[in-house]
């Protein structure tokens, strides 16, 4: 794809050095927007609803973004490298037909997501305009995802470099209203400590940048293959972590000043208070922001969704082959949208909660193998073989590390819909993720050290596309 190009025609496919374009700087302003809506507000929440003082909290805040954005940020070095999107990449690992399994649950957590992005963005319209006409605002706010969705990642990219500014005014216009109107210094000297609820808001902050990682490269992908894959990891990890560190931070002191209040609605009230439409323009930016991010769910979901089915037959990436997958998926959430009551928004937020842990053994197991085991040295050409070509169908030492990961995992589970034994004990603290990482880590480089690595880097090398070029 060009840059004049209006509509995108790549998906799940190799991107040739002829399209790429950006910079590292585009990067910055792209994953800082990612994070820069009103949801992230309820992640900095965990801890002050549990008793945890704001000074505490705002460790727990750093260290988990820290902890869950190193694992998401390496991804994107993998898109310049290897020019594909990223859950596509998992053939390597878990063969053509055994990455189906995290790729669904990328696919519902993706589209799942843009349910919350919707419903958050509608109702900013609603706080503002005082109509009453939800459902029509859902409608337009799915439709806009689409539109920005379907035209592609050149639109995406230029819609999130602008709304960057707005966006990055409003934090800084909050920041003062906040420490102007909130008891900050008192909320600071309160040092109010307890163990659990510290490791349920680091765990609450390190799972919700780990949920970034299955999209990271299909947006860093179209970076020319000279660009410094260090650089691009920066470019995630900055981005990334100023927006969630931010918003998580306002969040919880919004949660302490104003217990029982809906965070969104006391950011609404904080900028009332502020003056100068401060309330009004931060539901406005909000709706945008939203709007943004569910058309970044849509497009990571139906490439998702194409690199499924290519597995198990032929498919040339067209632009209508997309637009059609976005539109199709894009439906069913504006659908799953105006039929979802807000009670059963809450049992589902369980169930993404849920599907987010299938994702974490298989961000180990891809990194794992990319920087330590494979060391980057790719064959493009067999990963898009239908047939897996040297990476077979089936990856068992992927889908065997992946199984132990995730049944390590589940002890140690915290959501609405399940709590398992340890995390009882640890007072629903979420560590999971954790024991999830180092199981799945540990177990792929032991399956994997009597492969033939030197027999397949010979392949490699003679592949017509490979990332040794």
């Amino acid at each position: 794809m060009s840059e004049a190009t209006l509509v995108e025609a790549r998906s799940f496919d190799f991107v040739p050095e002829t399209e790429r374009h950006g910079n590292v700087r585009s990067q910055v302003q792209f994953w800082f927007m990612v994070n820069a809506t009103l949801i992230t507000l309820y992640t900095g929440g965990v801890g002050p609803l549990n008793g945890l003082g704001l000074s505490w909290t705002i460790v727990a805040v750093v260290l988990g973004s820290v902890a869950g954005t190193l694992f998401q940020a390496f991804h994107g070095a993998q898109g310049p490298r290897m020019g594909l999107p990223q859950m596509i990449q998992s053939r390597v690992q878990f063969g053509s037909r055994g990455a189906v399994l995290p790729l669904f649950a990328a696919v519902v957590t993706q589209f799942g997501f843009a349910i919350f992005y919707i419903q958050t963005g509608a109702q900013a319209i609603v706080d503002v305009s005082g109509a009453s006409q939800f459902s029509l605002f859902q409608i337009m706010m799915g439709l806009g995802a689409m539109v920005v969705a379907i035209i592609g990642y050149g639109l995406v990219l230029k819609v999130e470099k602008l709304a960057s500014y707005a966006t990055l005014l409003n934090l800084v216009m909050l920041t003062l209203a906040a420490l102007i109107y909130l008891p900050i210094g008192t909320m600071i000297a309160n040092p109010q400590f307890a163990l659990l609820p510290f490791l349920a808001q680091f765990g609450a902050s390190a799972i919700y940048q780990l949920a970034i990682a299955p999209i990271v490269s299909d947006y860093t992908r179209y970076l020319p293959a000279r660009t410094s894959g260090a650089a691009v990891s920066a470019a995630v990890f900055c981005g990334t972590m100023l927006s969630a560190v931010w918003l998580e931070i306002l969040g919880s002191a919004l949660s302490i000043a104003s217990p029982g209040v809906d965070l969104i609605q006391a950011v609404h009230e904080l900028g009332n208070s502020f003056g100068f439409g401060l309330g009004t323009a931060t539901m406005i930016i909000s709706a945008c922001a939203c709007l943004i991010t569910a058309a970044i769910t849509f497009y990571s979901g139906s490439v998702a969704v194409l690199s499924a089915l290519e597995a198990f037959r032929p498919i040339r990436s067209t632009a209508m082959l997309r637009g059609i997958t976005i539109a199709v998926g894009g439906l069913f959430v504006i659908f799953a949208s105006l039929s979802l009551s807000s009670s059963i928004l809450t049992a589902f937020s369980g169930f993404l909660s849920l599907l987010g842990y299938f994702l974490i053994p298989w961000t180990a197991v891809n990194l794992t193998d990319y920087y330590f085991v494979r060391n980057g040295k790719y064959s493009i050409t067999d990963i898009m073989r239908p047939d897996g070509g040297i990476y077979g169908m089936w990856g068992m030492a992927g889908l065997v590390s992946y199984g132990l990961g995730f049944v390590a995992m589940i002890p140690f589970f915290s959501s609405p819909l399940y709590t398992g034994p340890i995390a009882e004990i640890l007072g629903k603290a979420d560590v999971s993720f954790i024991v999830g990482l180092v199981v799945a880590t540990v177990s792929y480089v032991v399956l994997t050290r009597n492969h033939d690595f030197a027999g397949e880097l010979v392949t490699v090398r003679a592949a017509p596309l490979n990332t040794l070029n």
